[in-house]
């Protein structure tokens, strides 16, 4: 049995998977018997546009089987703290534990993983875009094995889950899609005549809870902007920044702010920033001088207080860590 499989461990996983509506909804009495927190300890909802991250020791991820340099592009961070990563180049998902640095799985797939997600309990989904495939994983006793594979029309890339639907980015054709556990299209939104370049490469996706409601978060580094939806796919937010250029990995950190991994160009460095979705402000979290190259995605771990960001060009098989001060 999974130690995520009993009840109690699944309330443990709900509450963790869905913190930000615990958060804005809960009392901060309710947060604590919720959550396990005592009145002492720092609540994880934090003002990011007013912290400063500091550099710990890089996590090394590549393993001995591993043939190439491994390319992160998606990373997820597990209730009890481990770290799921979609190695692209070695065709595999990876299990890290962030604080020893100890690589404790790696499951090989049949293609090259792109996006990745949890699901409720103790599972996982990755999307396979070449095989335009998405791939449910279980998670035991820190082993990673393979469930089961939906077939899906077109390249998927980005992916969360939303209402027992996948929320799914596509390319070839471009699209946004909530598609059913297998592989039907419910429901989609893709361009029109009125937005002829609505999605061009729908490439990451973040679900998160406001003001008690689902929403959907879509980053397009085709078209350079976050694009915010209801669970039904109303479009409700359109946000474009020079700030934001190639916007790629999204994390929500609660109060309304997401944090987003900027590719930048081959003039432009990566850029890691806030985003305040009221406002649409951008602020700048790290940047040129952190000598950011070529970086993907980023998981937000609020109970150890740590960032974690892949490192592709500067140092391809290690996961950057960093603490919030």
């Amino acid at each position: 049995m999974g130690r995520f499989s009993k009840n109690i461990t699944n309330l443990y996983f709900d509450v963790y998977y869905y913190k930000n509506l615990l958060l804005q909804t809960a009392t901060k009495q309710q947060y604590f018997i919720f959550t396990g927190l005592t009145s002492t300890q720092q609540s994880p909802n934090i003002d990011f546009t007013k912290v400063k991250l500091s550099r710990n020791a890089d996590i090394k991820i590549k393993s001995a089987t591993d043939r190439r340099d491994c390319n992160i592009t998606d990373l997820t961070v597990l209730p009890d703290n481990l770290l799921m990563l979609a190695d692209y180049t070695n065709q595999s998902v990876k299990l890290v534990d962030p604080v020893s640095g100890q690589l404790l799985d790696q499951l090989q797939l049949s293609g090259n993983p792109w996006g990745l997600c949890l699901l409720p309990g103790d599972r996982a989904a990755v999307t396979i875009p070449e095989k335009s495939m998405i791939l449910t994983i279980s998670v035991t006793m820190k082993k990673l094995s393979l469930q089961d594979g939906i077939n899906v029309n077109g390249e998927c890339y980005g992916i969360d889950n939303v209402n027992d639907y996948f929320i799914v980015g596509l390319n070839k054709p471009a699209m946004l899609a909530l598609i059913d556990k297998k592989g039907k299209i419910y429901k989609s939104i893709t361009t029109d005549s009125i937005n002829p370049t609505f999605f061009k490469q729908p490439n990451y996706i973040c679900v998160t809870t406001e003001n008690t409601r689902k929403v959907i978060y879509v980053s397009d580094s085709g078209t350079s902007t976050i694009t915010r939806l209801s669970e039904e796919l109303q479009v409700l937010q359109s946000i474009r920044d020079p700030a934001l250029h190639e916007p790629r990995g999204l994390a929500s950190v609660g109060g309304g702010q997401l944090l987003v991994v900027n590719y930048g160009s081959q003039y432009t460095p990566s850029t890691l920033s806030v985003l305040d979705v009221t406002t649409g402000q951008v602020t700048p979290l790290l940047g040129r001088k952190e000598n950011l190259n070529g970086i993907y995605c980023v998981a937000v771990n609020h109970t150890l207080r740590t960032v974690y960001v892949n490192d592709w060009f500067s140092q391809c098989d290690i996961i950057r860590r960093y603490t919030t001060k």
